[in-house]
């Protein structure tokens, strides 16, 4: 149980790393292009999916007694930041003052970067030992 603990908490530091690298390379990139609206954008943008990413990884935490049960916690694991991404960034397009285009924009980018460690996550958690 140590080791799902201490997965899920290496999970964090990586999408850590990878918002950081995001918003160091988004922050030179919108500045120019965009202005500050576009850096707010993409600050709201990097946060939903950290929070979406963070979150979906938790069923794996679980761990499946049978592959069926794993596999099932693995595409309840996606569904979850599926589901999180799509209903925060609804709330932040329609609830907010946050510039939309840069906002959406960063939001695909960002769901698609964070998208790799989620599924590197699960191929680590469901390997059989």
């Amino acid at each position: 149980m140590a080791s799902r603990y201490r997965s899920y908490l290496l999970l964090l530091l990586v999408l850590g790393g990878l918002a950081g690298a995001l918003l160091i390379v988004g922050f030179a990139v919108a500045g120019k292009l965009g202005g500050d609206e576009a850096v707010a954008g993409m600050f709201w943008a990097c946060g939903l999916c950290f929070i979406a990413a963070a979150l979906g990884g938790l069923p794996l935490i679980v761990g499946g007694r049978s592959p069926q049960e794993t596999g099932t916690l693995a595409l309840g694991s996606l569904g979850i930041r599926m589901g999180i991404t799509l209903f925060g960034a609804l709330a932040v397009a329609l609830g907010t003052d946050v510039p939309r285009t840069p906002f959406l924009l960063w939001l695909v980018v960002c769901y698609f970067v964070f998208l790799i460690a989620d599924v590197g996550f699960i191929l680590v958690r469901t390997r059989p030992e």
